[in-house]
């Protein structure tokens, strides 16, 4: 049995469309197909931590802003009280 080469011509490859190779990424996103980014479950988790994080500390500024105004509020009749509310404010800051 003889061997014989045969040359066949292929024709080049087309490139992907911007637009599908585009989509193929959202979807990939989307549903966390792709490693080399976070999906979008992860990307929504992550906001969702530091919006709560970011409440949190509003809330605690306001509650140490309220201790203030009513120490402000008894530093004429109760001294000694507006002084534990002050001194309460300031730690609750540095802890």
């Amino acid at each position: 049995m003889s061997v014989q080469k045969i040359n066949v011509l292929v024709p080049p490859l087309r490139p992907v469309p911007p637009g599908a190779a585009w989509a193929a990424e959202a979807i990939a996103w989307v549903f966390g197909t792709d490693p080399r980014r976070p999906s979008l479950q992860h990307w929504l988790a992550a906001a969702r931590v530091r919006r709560l994080a970011d409440r949190a500390a509003r809330r605690a500024a306001r509650d140490r802003q309220a201790l203030i105004a009513l120490a402000r509020c008894y530093a004429s009749s109760q001294p000694e009280f507006a002084k534990d509310l002050m001194a309460a404010a300031c730690t609750d800051r540095r802890a």
